[in-house]
């Protein structure tokens, strides 16, 4: 695996985890959207995923939407991984890249078939990236994921396709 690809599962784990916050912890008060995560959930991050339980740690408290959600994602991962754990330059690489934009369309999927699932109860983030990559290696979501590389950027099937 190369440093864009690693960099992408890095950066797509950012991701997961802003969308595991807002799934779970997203209050409104007085027409404002934020995050309340309680803190025996950051602590419980804390003790598996440090970098992970910081970013969540970092946009707890704050009003969210869309643009400041993008935003915090991207501030954390360049302040936490460009010019360090990655040469500068390669983080955008790995933003702008295919790798990433084939995980996030994954995971856009999975979301949307496993939505009832993952609101039952709140299970824990890592338990998110267990069942996302157990459904990964369904042989059926293999060749979506290989058709979607393929292809660029397709439509998404319609449901039922692939879970």
């Amino acid at each position: 695996m190369d440093d864009i690809e690693r960099a992408s599962q890095e950066i797509f784990r950012v991701f997961m985890a802003e969308h595991w916050v807002r799934f779970y912890f997203a209050m409104e008060n007085e027409g404002v959207v934020f995050l309340d995560v309680p803190a025996e959930a950051i602590e419980a991050l804390k003790g598996t995923e440090a970098a992970l339980a910081e970013f969540v740690a970092g946009v707890n408290g704050q009003p969210i939407d869309m643009e400041s959600s993008r935003r915090a994602v991207g501030e954390f991962v360049f302040r936490t991984m460009e010019g360090g754990s990655y040469p500068t330059g390669l983080v955008g690489r790995a933003f702008d890249g295919k790798s990433l934009a084939l995980m996030l369309k994954l995971f856009s999927v999975w979301l949307s078939g496993h939505e009832e699932m993952l609101d039952a109860e709140v299970l824990p983030l890592l338990e998110w990236e267990r069942l996302f990559t157990a459904w990964r290696q369904d042989p059926a979501v293999a060749r979506f994921a290989a058709n979607l590389a393929a292809a660029g950027n397709p439509a998404t099937p319609a449901s039922g396709a692939i879970h």
